[in-house]
Order: structure tokens, then sequence, then C-alpha cells
């Protein structure tokens, strides 16, 4: 039996009140962005650990093209850390299955968001709160690159 309130939704409700596959498949998306939340967060740390060290504890702070390199050297290794957690605990995919190169694209993109921000603060108002304004790059960027992975890089629609 389905409800005609549930018809102009695309939500089917069976006679148990079960509901039909629109909304398993809002369930499923919900899971994958907590999923992509955590992976991100993972993400984040490492990428914050190893700019902090960087900055911090080689000292590679003295000029703003160390600042810059030793962003990118962060965020390369979170790149890679995030790829292979997104396959496996994420979308569920094989590493060797889900698109590389896609994920490359997709996170250059979030990258000219990400570091584009983060150049823009550091290196004006929040010249001496670098991680401040990796975080604030890092939040810009999370959205669009959740959207884009799940649709073209694990194939997931």
């Amino acid at each position: 039996m389905i409800d005609s309130r549930a018809r102009d939704t695309d939500i089917a409700v069976n006679s148990h009140g079960d509901l039909g596959n629109a909304e398993v498949v809002h369930q499923q998306v919900l899971r994958q962005l907590w999923r992509f939340l955590l992976v991100g967060a993972a993400g984040f740390a490492l990428d914050m650990a190893v700019l902090a060290i960087l900055l911090y504890g080689a000292g590679y702070n003295e000029s703003e093209m160390q600042l810059l390199v030793c962003r990118l050297v962060a965020f390369l290794a979170a790149i890679s850390l995030t790829f292979v957690l997104n396959a496996r605990y994420t979308f569920g995919a094989r590493v060797r299955h889900a698109n590389l190169t896609g994920y490359l694209l997709i996170q250059s993109a979030g990258a000219c968001i990400n570091l584009g921000l983060y150049a823009l603060l550091v290196l004006g108002p929040l010249t001496s709160l670098p991680l401040v304004s990796m975080i604030i790059g890092s939040a810009a960027a999370t959205g669009s690159n959740f959207l884009l992975s799940r649709r073209f890089v694990y194939r997931m629609r």
C-alpha cells in the first residue's frame, strides 16, 4: 500500500509503516556524510599534526614561502589518508575501483578553496594564527568535496 503523500515525495510506505527506497537512500547518504566527516576529521588531525610539526617542531616558519610549503605538504598527507579511508569506510568501495584521478581533481578544486583561503588569511589578518587559518580553509571545502566524491569517485548516485 502506498500513501498518496508518499507518492509526491517518492517515499513509499508499506502496510507495516516501513519507509521505502527514498528514505533508505536518504539514510544511506546521511550515514555516508557522517562517515565522510569522521574520515575528514582523521585527515584534518593528520593535516594539523604535520603542519604543526613542520612549523613549530622543525622550525619552518621563518618566511611566507615556508608557511605555504608546509601547508601543502600537510595537505597532501591528509589527501592520501582520506582517499583510502573514504573508499573503505565511507563508501564501501575497493580502493582499486575508486577513481583516484577524479579524487585528485576534486581535492584540487577543494584545495583551491582551502589553500586559497588559508593563504589570504595567514598572509593577511591572521598572520600569527596559521592553525586558525587552516581550520577556516578546511571547513570551507568540505561540502563540495563530499558531493563530488560521492558522485564521481566512488560511483554513488
